[in-house]
């Protein structure tokens, strides 16, 4: 175990998911236009952090990605259980979980989320727990999911996501439906909330829009499914990439365009509404294999992927298609 550390404050804690876990009020500029609203022609990369670099930090096996609001990378590292703050220069912030047996540490970690606040949340697979820290890597507490929600954070395959308004999601393997939770982490819906019920067979991955839409990868049918924000099913988009072939991560940026990370063709998608679903950038090949584990997009507009076995992270900058409405 390492990092900044100090005793559960359950009050705390309870007061933090609170505000974290209430609707909030969009805030000025949440609904206006990304300046970088054209659609994306390519990638093009700004930083690479290899096996030397990462190895220097101390991540041996980067299996998730998250960036905050300043543009600050957090990596979580499935091997030593830790959980890196990185700024944009590459400079480690904070370090925090890591093995032990005392509260501050991580037991299995599986997936993060970090809010508008720049709280940092983890899924705790091994614990069925979400374990919070501060912005300065501060321990804030951990509690336990409750209800249908504490066997379904225990499944493997268990995500969180935290919408635009701060509430917090899990997306449940088993029930194979994406779950509101309240204050106590418990579910906070009696009824389904993606519909129609049969519509998800085996979720992987899952990200949510500005506009408050969820777009969700479903193994078992090879699709990328988008509901609305009353969770209805719009759009069934086919990803025939063969046998092998599936998503591990998502993420939509602020106009709206939806990346995809595809460890079996070893590249990066992108769909919108100018944009059919498109190769942006192969990452690997037959000689080279780079297969995208994870990714992550931040405030400018960067992409960060990670190849979790190379290990290898990649920050890319999205390249550009000027339409003709935007000349």
């Amino acid at each position: 175990m390492s990092g900044p550390k100090r005793h559960t404050i359950p009050a705390l804690l309870a007061v933090l998911l609170t505000l974290i876990l209430a609707p909030r009020p969009a805030r000025a500029g949440d609904t206006k236009p990304d300046s970088a609203s054209f659609p994306p022609s390519g990638l093009r990369t700004e930083r690479i952090l290899d096996r030397d670099a990462l190895e220097a930090i101390g991540i041996r096996r980067p299996v998730r990605l998250a960036f905050d609001a300043e543009g600050d990378l957090h990596i979580l590292d499935g091997e030593t259980r830790h959980v890196v703050k990185l700024d944009p220069r590459g400079r480690v912030l904070y370090d925090v979980g890591g093995y032990g047996s005392d509260e501050t540490s991580l037991e299995m970690p599986v997936d993060i989320a970090v809010d508008r606040d720049q709280s940092l949340y983890v899924l705790d697979r091994g614990r069925g727990a979400l374990v919070a820290f501060d912005r300065a890597g501060r321990f804030l507490g951990q509690r336990l999911f409750q209800g249908a929600a504490a066997e379904e954070a225990r499944e493997a395959g268990a995500r969180i996501l935290l919408d635009r308004f701060g509430k917090l999601w899990l997306l449940a393997v088993h029930d194979r439906d994406l779950v509101a939770l309240d204050d106590q982490l418990a579910p906070l819906r009696t009824s389904r909330y993606l519909v129609p019920e049969d519509s998800l067979r085996s979720p992987m991955a899952v990200a949510s829009s500005r506009e408050g839409e969820i777009w969700i990868y479903d193994a078992a049918r090879r699709a990328l499914l988008r509901f609305d924000p009353s969770g209805r099913l719009t759009l069934t988009l086919r990803h025939d990439g063969g046998p092998a072939s599936a998503i591990s991560d998502l993420a939509v940026d602020r106009a709206g365009y939806l990346f995809a990370a595809d460890p079996s063709a070893q590249d990066v998608k992108a769909f919108g509404k100018d944009v059919p679903l498109t190769t942006l950038r192969v990452m690997g090949g037959d000689r080279i294999p780079w297969r995208p584990g994870a990714l992550a997009m931040g405030p400018g507009r960067q992409i960060a992927l990670a190849d979790p076995d190379r290990p290898e992270i990649q920050i890319l900058i999205p390249e550009s298609r000027v339409t003709g409405s935007e000349r």
